[in-house]
């Protein structure tokens, strides 16, 4: 019986969603082709029916990852007032359920400092997603303040959101919510 027609993408969309999970849980450089296939439940031979490397796929990943936490940080928007949701984004964002889950975390958080060493391709890539999560960040910042005060606001804000999600997975415990309250007091006494 013959393959159905979308069955190529659908195993390579499994195999992306499977390392976008795997680079941010493991890190990069210990993450094995094998490993990626074996998480989509597939044989490490079929991965180059869909990659050329290891890299290509990683690209892939960090495209999905971003698209992932987006999505997960719009979620609770739905029932917010407009004026409230640069508060909400920012409060989920530098949470604990965050902090515990890296591989189903933002990928800057989990995967930057690594993914800035990479390939000149994938820096790019990174690149492209710092600049379209600040851009999704711009149109949360509520309306009214001038375009260079709100730019100010979101690039130091996504450097505090950030900084402090690897500073509290990296002490853990109490250290951590006490570095995750500190930065959402800190950002939130920004806004005025």
């Amino acid at each position: 019986m013959p393959w159905p027609k979308d069955h190529k993408s659908r195993t390579r969309r499994k195999i992306v969603a499977a390392a976008s999970t795997t680079f941010r849980a493991d890190g990069i450089e210990h993450v094995r082709v094998e490993d990626v296939m074996a998480r989509a439940g597939l044989t490490h031979g079929g991965f180059y029916a869909h990659f050329v490397s290891k890299a290509e796929l990683l690209r892939e990943a960090l495209d999905y990852a971003a698209e992932q936490t987006v999505e997960a940080l719009s979620k609770p928007l739905a029932d917010v007032p407009s004026e409230a949701r640069w508060r909400t984004v920012i409060d989920s964002y530098l949470s604990p359920t965050h902090v515990a889950h890296p591989e189903a975390g933002c990928p800057l958080a989990s995967l930057g400092a690594e993914v800035a060493r990479a390939d000149s391709a994938t820096r790019k890539r990174l690149a492209n997603v710092v600049r379209g999560r600040l851009a999704w960040m711009r149109q949360l910042v509520p309306q009214g303040r001038p375009r260079a005060a709100a730019d100010k606001e979101v690039i130091g804000s996504a450097a505090c959101m950030l900084g402090g999600v690897i500073l509290a997975r990296a002490v853990g415990g109490n250290e951590a919510s006490a570095i995750l309250s500190a930065c959402r007091e800190f950002i939130h006494e920004r806004e005025g």
